[in-house]
């Protein structure tokens, strides 16, 4: 897993205040396994929607890896379709 991803797991973990296991974060290679993986969380699933947990990673991708949401979806993959390392 590149310098990128590393910090997109470590904002995503800030964000949501939770540790992702490395054995979970390198098998998560697009977004819908992400939020998968949160709304499997109880501690985000009870609290919040499946769409605040969808746009609040976008605005992580689009930060950390300067990634357009539009011209991707949650099944693009973070390496191969967005470039990130």
């Amino acid at each position: 897993m590149g310098l990128g991803l590393v910090e997109m797991v470590m904002r995503i973990e800030e964000e949501f205040e939770i540790k992702i296991p490395d054995e979970v974060a390198v098998t998560t290679v697009t977004p819908r396994t992400v939020i998968d993986y949160l709304m499997r969380q109880p501690q985000i699933n009870k609290n919040l929607s499946r769409d605040y947990v969808a746009l609040s990673l976008w605005l992580i991708l689009e930060d950390e890896l300067g990634i357009n949401r539009a011209y991707y979806t949650e099944d693009s993959r973070f390496i191969e379709d967005m470039g990130a390392d």
